[in-house]
């Protein structure tokens, strides 16, 4: 039995011996399948344990590090890379082991800069234990597609045109250019309907003509009017084409402003054709240059403006359409891009069309890379400004006109900047302070002014700048270097760049003392007798108006004197008119020193006078005053003529004890003059029983 048993297990084995070799040799067959794959592949490939120690690398990461795999196997991945970059592969490593799963990450070589994309894939001893013996690393080089990436969106970026997606009727993503033209945030524009954009009178023709393009029965782009968010009604011209984003349909879409043409009438029209790629939507001239600065690629916008063939333009170097002077500025820029990598923008030249005709044009340069990142070209993106250094003269020709107008005219003209530091300024401002040139060039607005005006000044730039609206003819007070004051009449309007940014203040300023002098005379001469210089009855009225509201308000009296000059006819009778003038100055002036200067002496008429006294406590305020007046009247009076002793009559009424308005006041003050009077004159009198001589 036990010979049998042993027998049957012999025939057992020698049945699955066949199976085992057939099973084993398709496994060699597709491990030699993998390994082939593995080795011929462009990516690069190779395990590690979890001590990040090489188990294999295939021949493209092998060529990266310029060993063999047997000068690599064992080694540690620090021996051929930065602490920095061993530390951040040790732990993308140790995720391996713990999580199992496998996962993408970013990573740019130290060595050459190119960038990959490496992948983490767990490796297991056997499908039963699961257990995690490697980790195997595929590098995916994406430098080339990082690139392109990234010069679309430059070129988009930095394009002159806005460009936008509209998918489902809605703008889904639109550049920098479009939203600053239209006045909308990014956020602002995204599923915001493309016609909203639109004049209402253009939508149907925009609707028709991009239907048009798009089914390529136009190929001219068309204009049409926009709305900003502010209001403002632009002309643009457009291009549509059929793209597909975000794996559905969509339209790539351009627009242009050509709002000065239109307004200039020059209508032009481009005649451009419709191109696939950003690249080709741009209105610029655009091209590829080799390293020695030779055309291998360019558009048809540079085509257009150098006037060859496009067979005449290819592998043309640039020296053959530039004088020595412009190839050897553009050779030094060439040569900057080429040494820094940066690109650099705004370079003006000088080029010459095949016709001879010299343009000037403004380019930017970025270098050109191949896989590995060597420099293998450059592009260049260049437009035409002659027509704007054209206005440009034409704009400095007119600043020279502004300028000599400045310098001509009678009234100041000047400049400030932001912080009231003068800039600017013609001959006749420097005449109205008194300074030179350089004493006035930087000197600060208040140092020609008080402190009250300044304050003032500071205010009224500040409302300038926050409206952006202009001041015209504003009075302020300067102080000349003399220290004269002198009266002005000032304009203030904002200064901004051609961004629109607020960069100070100019304006025109009038010399106005002597016309407010004039002003003031006049104003002076309405209410203020011609003869005496005191108070006339309007100017009367009006003191005793306010006076009485204040009293009322105040629980205070007024005091009404009526002063008449005993026998000035006779005087005026026998010493003259002229006499008479002189007498009645004199008495208005020793009157004018008596009194408060807030009382009001006015001349009534003739040789009759008024006084106001405001104020008052009681009577006897106002009987102080009068006492004084007809003690200082029996005193002479000095005139050319000689000394003359004139008495005077007065009559007292008070408000409100005899009166509460001024007519009744009046006729009280006066018949109590008329009393003093009858009672042989030089006394006062007060309205009603009791009469105080004097």
């Amino acid at each position: 039995m036990i010979k049998k048993k042993v027998k049957k297990q012999s025939l057992s084995m020698s049945e699955k011996e066949p199976r085992q070799q057939i099973k084993k040799s398709a496994h060699e067959k597709t491990a030699d399948l993998y390994q082939s794959l593995v080795e011929a592949t462009t990516d690069s490939i190779y395990m590690v344990d979890a001590s990040c120690r090489y188990i294999y690398a295939n021949p493209r990461y092998c060529s990266r590090l310029s060993l063999p795999l047997k000068d690599i196997a064992g080694r540690h991945y620090g021996d051929f890379h930065s602490p920095e970059t061993t530390q951040a592969f040790a732990a993308d490593v140790e995720k391996v082991f713990q999580k199992g799963l496998p996962f993408p990450r970013e990573y740019q070589s130290k060595r050459d800069e190119n960038e990959f994309l490496r992948t983490f894939y767990p490796v297991r001893h056997n499908a039963d234990t699961g257990k995690i013996t490697a980790a195997a690393v595929i590098a995916k080089d994406i430098t080339e597609l990082k690139r392109a990436k990234q010069l679309y969106t430059t070129l988009a970026e930095n394009s002159p045109i806005g460009i936008f997606i509209v998918q489902d009727g809605n703008i889904q993503w639109s550049n920098s250019k479009l939203q600053n033209s239209m006045g909308y945030k990014f956020d602002e524009l995204i599923n915001m309907p493309y016609p909203h954009l639109v004049h209402p009178d253009d939508r149907e023709m925009l609707k028709s003509n991009s239907i048009a393009m798009l089914r390529g029965e136009i190929s001219l782009p068309f204009e049409y009017r926009v709305v900003t968010k502010a209001g403002e009604i632009l002309w643009y011209v457009g291009t549509v084409t059929s793209i597909t984003y975000n794996g559905k349909r969509a339209i790539l879409g351009s627009q242009m402003d050509i709002t000065p043409q239109k307004q200039a009438e020059m209508n032009l029209r481009q005649s451009e054709e419709r191109y696939r790629t950003i690249i080709e939507t741009i209105p610029d001239s655009y091209s590829e240059q080799d390293l020695k600065g030779t055309n291998i690629f360019f558009n048809d916008a540079h085509v257009e403006s150098m006037g060859y063939s496009p067979e005449e333009l290819h592998n043309l170097n640039y020296r053959k359409y530039m004088d020595k002077e412009n190839a050897e500025h553009t050779f030094r820029a060439y040569n900057t891009v080429f040494k820094t990598g940066k690109s650099i923008k705004n370079v003006e030249v000088e080029w010459i069309r095949k016709d001879g005709e010299k343009r000037v044009s403004e380019m930017s340069v970025s270098l050109i890379r191949d896989t590995e990142g060597k420099p293998v070209g450059f592009h260049r993106v260049a437009r035409d400004i002659t027509e704007r250094r054209k206005k440009e003269d034409a704009l400095r020709q007119s600043e020279e006109r502004y300028r000599t107008i400045i310098d001509t005219i009678a009234d100041a003209y000047y400049e400030v900047d932001l912080a009231g530091n003068t800039t600017v300024f013609n001959d006749a401002y420097l005449k109205l302070y008194e300074y030179s040139a350089e004493e006035m060039l930087g000197k600060n607005y208040r140092s020609y002014v008080d402190k009250e005006k300044a304050e003032m000044a500071k205010w009224m730039f500040h409302q300038v700048f926050k409206t952006g609206k202009s001041t015209k003819k504003m009075e302020w007070e300067i102080i000349t270097k003399s220290g004269k004051k002198k009266q002005v009449e000032l304009s203030v309007s904002l200064i901004r760049d051609a961004k629109g940014k607020p960069l100070g203040f100019r304006g025109i300023i009038s010399d106005i003392t002597l016309r407010r002098k004039a002003e003031e005379t006049i104003r002076h001469q309405a209410f203020h007798d011609s003869l005496t210089g005191l108070a006339n009855r309007i100017l009367f009225y009006d003191r005793m108006h306010m006076a009485f509201s204040l009293a009322k308000r105040n629980q205070k009296m007024v005091a009404l004197i009526i002063l008449d000059l005993d026998h000035f006819k006779e005087i005026n009778d026998t010493q003259g008119h002229m006499a008479g003038d002189d007498l009645l100055k004199a008495v208005s002036e020793r009157l004018y020193k008596m009194v408060r200067a807030s009382d009001t002496i006015a001349r009534y008429g003739g040789d009759e006078f008024t006084l106001i006294m405001p104020h008052l406590s009681s009577e006897k305020d106002a009987e102080v005053i009068v006492r004084k007046i007809i003690i200082a009247f029996n005193k002479p009076f000095r005139l050319d003529i000689g000394e003359i002793t004139v008495t005077a009559s007065i009559g007292v009424a008070m408000y409100p004890l005899h009166g509460q308005d001024i007519d009744t006041l009046m006729s009280k003050a006066d018949n109590a003059m008329y009393r003093a009077k009858a009672m042989g004159r030089n006394r006062y009198c007060w309205y009603g029983d009791g009469e105080i001589d004097s």
